[in-house]
C-alpha cells in the first residue's frame, strides 16, 4: 500500500533534511538576506510524464491542504508498500520566500501524483466483482431443496419426483406352490405398492402387482404368468401398462385376454410376442421346477422395453384411480382384528394375515416368506365360471373364473381394526366408500386386495 505523509510528518522530514544538508549553518535573522543557488527539483521521468494540466490543478488544490514549516530547508518523499520510507534524492533549497514557495509547489505536485496513484488503485480495487464466498460459519446453498412427492398408490414419501405423473406398471405373477417365494414380493425397498390376488382357474390364485414407478422395480421379479381378462380390466382402472407371459385366448363362449387387449386397446408387453431387444425377460431355473414357474423379468429393463414399444408414459388422471389417505395412521372402528382369513372362492385355499403391534402391519407367511401390508382390503365381486372345451388341444376342458367388476361390499382391516366398506367402478375408476357412504381413506403404506367371490363361496373371517 502507498502511505501519504500528513503535514506534521512532512515538517519533520524537511527539518531533518535541513540538518543533514548544513548542520553548521547559522539561522539568519531575516530570510531575505539568505542567498543560495536554487537547483531544480529532481522529479523522476515517469512522474513528469504523468503530469497534465488537470494534475496541476489538482496539485494546487492539494497544496492548500499541506502547510510546510518555513524552518524546513529540505525534503524527502517516501513511497513504499511497507510502513518505512525509501529516500529519494535530497533536494536543497534556499531559505528565501521564493524557495519556500517552490518547495511547496514541488511537494504538492509530488503529493498530487501520489494521490492520483492511490486513487487509481482504490478505484480498481472497488471495481472488482463482489466476492461470492459465504462468510465463515455459514453455509451457502446453491441447490434447491428437493421436492417431496408422495407415491400415489401408497402415499409414502421420498417418491421419485420424475415418476409423479407416470403410468403405473401392472405385472401378472403366479401364486402356485411351485412359484413361492416369489422373486421381489418382499423386497425391502421395491416391493409391490399394491398386490391384487384372486382366482383364475382350478381354484388356483394369481396376483397382479402394481408399481406406481416402473423405473424402480426389483432387479428380478416373478414368476411371470399369463394374462386373464379380469386382471386386465383391474389394471385399466389405474391406467397401467400391462406386463405378462402368455394369455388366454377366446374360444366358444369364452372371451379371452387376447380379445380384451384388442378391444380395449391396452398397452401391454407379452413375452411370447415381444421382440425383446433390451433383455426384459429371462428364466431362473435355480429351483428345479417346471419351466412355467421359471419366467422372470429384470426390473431395470422395463423402462427400456416401454420406450422400445413407444407407449404413452404419462398417466391420464381421468382414468387413474387415486386412493384417499389419512394424514396419520388411524383405526377404522372399535372392532379388533388381530387376524383375518380370506378365501377367494369355495374352490380356493385361505390367505391369512396377522397384525403386529411392533410395526403396525399385517403379515402373511403363506408366500413362504414374510410379506407385510399396511392395509388389507377385501372386495366381493360377482363371479362366473366359463368352461373352455378342448383346452390347448388336449381334448380336456378348462374352467375359468371371471370377475364382473360390478361392485359390491367389502372389508378394510388396518391398525388392528376392521370395518365394512362398499366399492364400485365409476368412470372406469375404483371408488371406495365407508359404511356411511363417505369416501374411504386408507393409512399410508402398501395394500393387499383380496378379490373374492360374492356368489361362489368367497369369505373373510376375523379374530
Amino acid at each position: 500500500m502507498i502511505k501519504i505523509p500528513d503535514s506534521e510528518e512532512l515538517d519533520k522530514i524537511l527539518n531533518e533534511l535541513k540538518k543533514k544538508g548544513d548542520p553548521q549553518a547559522p539561522v539568519p535573522a531575516d530570510d531575505n538576506q539568505i542567498k543560495a543557488e536554487e537547483p531544480e527539483a529532481a522529479v523522476p521521468e515517469e512522474t513528469m510524464s504523468m503530469e497534465t494540466s488537470s494534475e496541476e490543478a489538482e496539485a494546487e488544490k492539494i497544496s492548500e491542504d499541506f502547510i510546510i514549516s518555513e524552518q524546513s530547508s529540505s525534503s524527502k518523499i517516501t513511497i513504499s508498500d511497507e510502513p518505512e520510507y525509501e529516500e529519494y534524492e535530497e533536494i536543497n533549497v534556499s531559505n528565501s520566500n521564493n524557495n519556500k514557495k517552490k518547495i511547496i509547489a514541488v511537494a504538492a505536485a509530488v503529493v498530487a501524483v501520489i494521490a492520483i496513484i492511490v486513487a487509481v488503485v482504490l478505484i480498481k480495487g472497488n471495481s472488482k466483482e463482489p466476492e461470492t464466498t459465504a462468510p465463515i460459519g455459514t453455509t451457502e446453498s446453491t441447490t434447491a431443496a428437493p421436492v417431496i412427492v408422495n407415491n400415489p398408490l401408497t402415499n409414502e414419501g421420498s417418491y421419485n419426483q420424475s415418476a409423479a405423473k407416470a403410468r403405473p406398471a401392472a405385472i401378472v405373477v403366479e401364486n402356485a406352490a411351485q412359484a413361492r417365494p416369489q422373486w421381489g414380493i418382499n423386497d425391502e425397498t421395491k416391493a409391490p405398492d399394491i398386490i391384487v390376488e384372486g382366482e383364475v382357474e382350478g381354484g388356483e390364485a394369481r396376483m397382479l402387482w402394481l408399481y406406481a414407478d416402473y423405473t424402480a422395480l426389483p432387479n428380478q421379479l416373478g414368476p411371470i404368468r399369463s394374462a386373464r381378462p379380469p386382471f386386465i380390466k383391474f389394471s385399466e382402472m389405474f391406467d397401467a401398462i400391462f406386463i405378462h407371459w402368455g394369455q388366454s385366448s377366446s374360444k366358444g363362449n369364452y372371451i379371452g385376454a387376447n380379445t380384451v387387449f384388442q378391444e380395449d386397446n391396452v398397452d401391454h408387453i407379452n413375452q411370447m410376442a415381444f421382440s425383446d431387444k433390451v433383455g426384459l425377460f429371462g428364466r431362473d431355473k435355480s429351483r428345479g421346477v417346471s419351466s412355467e414357474h421359471t419366467g422372470v423379468i429384470y426390473g431395470d429393463k422395463l423402462a427400456d422395453a416401454i420406450a422400445q414399444e413407444g407407449f404413452r408414459t404419462e398417466a391420464e388422471d381421468s382414468s387413474y384411480t387415486k386412493f384417499n389417505f389419512n394424514d396419520e395412521d388411524k383405526t377404522v372402528s372399535e372392532t379388533d382384528c388381530s387376524t383375518i382369513d380370506v378365501r377367494f372362492s369355495s374352490r380356493s385355499k385361505t390367505r391369512t394375515w396377522a397384525f403386529s403391534d411392533e410395526d403396525k402391519m399385517y403379515h402373511s407367511s403363506d408366500y413362504q416368506t414374510d410379506v407385510a401390508r399396511k392395509n388389507i382390503l377385501v372386495l366381493y365381486d360377482t363371479t362366473e365360471y366359463v368352461v373352455k372345451e378342448n383346452y390347448k388341444g388336449s381334448g380336456n376342458s378348462e374352467t375359468y373364473c371371471n370377475y364382473k367388476l360390478e361392485g359390491g361390499t367389502g372389508k378394510l382391516a388396518t391398525m388392528g381394526t376392521i370395518t365394512d366398506i362398499t366399492w364400485s367402478v365409476e368412470n372406469g375408476m375404483l371408488v371406495l366408500k365407508d359404511s356411511q357412504g363417505k369416501a374411504l381413506s386408507l393409512n399410508t403404506g402398501k395394500t393387499w386386495i383380496g378379490w373374492a367371490s360374492a356368489n361362489n363361496g368367497g369369505s373373510d373371517t376375523e379374530s
